[in-house]
């Protein structure tokens, strides 16, 4: 399940924001989370955040797949910062599950984390954490993530905010956002 429910008052707060700026309303998002580990590594969860606010992460893997899967392609997910706020409003566009060892090396750099073998390294990082094992273990997954190891390939896009390079080199916008958030609530994850 989602790692904040959906519809906690900030996240319906921040989806009501979204519905504004895009001139039409929004369903409830089937999923909250935040990428890499959030509050535990939230530098990079706010790297990976802005990545795909930038259009340059189109990707994400998930591991173990959720049974049931409780999110479909057309359904929205909001991605925390690694503070816990929300930063982004995601559609997913394809979904395919694959062993590890099959992921194709097209998908692995749309996850943008460096080459693919980057992509690779860092994987097996993430899901040999303990508290990522730990978590394998309350879905009922026992074994260790490995070549063999079933994962959901989930491509997406994000539709808020919407991110446009300007003159000052493409990255004040997000700087703003940055500044906006700092004052805004966070979500415990």
């Amino acid at each position: 399940m989602s790692s904040v429910d959906p519809s906690h008052p900030v996240i319906t707060a921040f989806m009501a924001e979204a519905s504004k700026a895009l001139g039409r309303p929004l369903p409830a998002p089937k999923d909250v989370f935040a990428f890499g580990g959030g509050a535990k590594n939230p530098v990079l969860s706010t790297e990976l955040l802005h990545k795909a606010i930038r259009g340059e992460k189109k990707a994400t893997t998930s591991w173990p797949i959720p049974s049931p899967l409780y999110w479909s392609i057309g359904d929205l997910s909001v991605i925390l910062d690694g503070e816990g706020k929300p930063g982004a409003v995601m559609k997913t566009t394809e979904f395919r599950e694959c062993k590890f060892r099959d992921v194709e090396k097209q998908f692995g750099l749309d996850e943008a984390e460096g080459s693919y073998d980057d992509y690779r390294r860092g994987h097996f990082w993430f899901y040999g954490l303990e508290e990522q094992r730990e978590a394998a273990r309350k879905m009922g997954v026992e074994e260790q993530f490995g070549e063999d190891s079933w994962v959901l390939c989930e491509r997406f896009e994000v539709i808020y905010p919407v991110w446009t390079p300007n003159s000052e080199g493409g990255d004040s916008e997000l700087r703003a956002m940055k500044k906006e958030k700092e004052d805004g609530e966070k979500v415990d994850v």
